[in-house]
């Protein structure tokens, strides 16, 4: 391996690297945004914000939360798993992702908490899991190509990029699952992990329907996350359709999960939502409230929930493996 590809290894397992590197980032996409704002216009729109709006706005995002969850529950039919236990676990790895400098946890805690909390066997959580991250993927690439079809503010912004990104990322994950499934990784027979976790992937594949399903609730999850943009948008005088805000929503998730920021994506997500609804009309500081106040909705909920539940469980239950049954009946 050259020395320079060696060096840029060395770089990327590096936490520490990737935590400067993400201030930096999330830094510099901040300040693009918002170095020519009018803070004073911004704090007067925030005070003139309808209250009610804001309300009605919370309906369509729990629902949408509640369909986040039920996208993995579906896959998790045969275990027995609550939707409420599948909720917390997931709300916990978001939690955990929000305050992480080094965003790579979400997954890991999922696993560990839904493992040896909620007794799912590892097999099956780590194949339902992947096959959610996947069917996530897929419905990223449908809502961002409907928005590029649909909206032409869409189809000016960079969203075009997220998307042609999405698209590349879906058939990787795609190339891979279908590999373990048909028993094309090399040495797979030789160890008995691998040869459960295909045992996994066999299974999900085995329920077609269900996977349907969890696609379909994928995408009106994020078909709800627009209809909530939809309505504080209207509070600040903007005119996005639901669809449209929702191509947005999503496109800025994926940008903001691709590069590297600090915790919560603070500045990047700005930055993406920000440039695409600038580019389709909306002026900067009716966006940048809006980006502020849609930030607060999706990361504060789950980052509480993890700090409840880091309350009522130790550290120890997402390492050691005795823990795999506690709080097993509920919580």
């Amino acid at each position: 391996m050259p020395s320079w590809a060696q060096a840029a290894l060395r770089l990327s397992r590096n936490k520490w690297a990737q935590a400067t590197f993400g201030v930096v980032a999330s830094g510099s996409l901040a300040y693009l945004v918002a170095h020519n704002i009018v803070w004073k216009e911004v704090a007067e729109a925030f005070l003139d914000f309808p209250p009610e709006l804001a309300l009605l706005a919370l309906v369509p995002l729990a629902a949408a939360f509640a369909l986040r969850a039920s996208r993995w529950h579906v896959l998790l039919h045969r275990e027995r798993v609550t939707f409420w236990q599948v909720l917390l676990t997931q709300n916990t790895g978001l939690g955990f992702n929000n305050l992480s400098p080094v965003r790579m946890v979400s997954e890991p805690v999922q696993l560990a908490m839904i493992n040896r909390r909620y007794g799912v066997p590892f097999p099956q959580a780590f194949a339902t899991l992947v096959g959610e991250n996947v069917l996530d993927i897929f419905a990223t690439a449908l809502m961002m190509g409907l928005g590029v079809l649909l909206s032409p503010g869409v189809r000016a912004s960079n969203a075009n990029i997220q998307l042609i990104g999405a698209i590349i990322m879906f058939i990787v994950s795609a190339l891979i699952l279908t590999a373990v499934v048909r028993g094309a990784v090399p040495w797979q027979n030789r160890f008995a992990f691998l040869q459960r976790i295909v045992v996994g992937f066999t299974e999900l594949k085995e329920q077609p329907l269900r996977l349907w399903l969890s696609l379909g609730v994928n995408i009106a999850h994020w078909l709800l996350l627009g209809v909530c943009g939809w309505l504080l948008g209207l509070g600040l005088g903007m005119d996005v359709h639901p669809v449209t805000m929702a191509t947005i929503l999503v496109a800025a998730t994926f940008f903001t999960s691709a590069v590297p920021s600090v915790p919560s994506g603070l500045g990047t997500y700005h930055f993406a939502v920000i440039t695409m609804l600038t580019e389709s009309g909306t002026e900067q500081v009716a966006a940048l409230n809006f980006a502020l106040m849609m930030h607060l909705l999706v990361v504060l909920p789950p980052t509480a929930i993890a700090l409840i539940m880091t309350g009522r469980m130790s550290m120890g239950t997402l390492r050691d493996p005795s823990g795999a049954r506690h709080g097993a009946s509920g919580d």
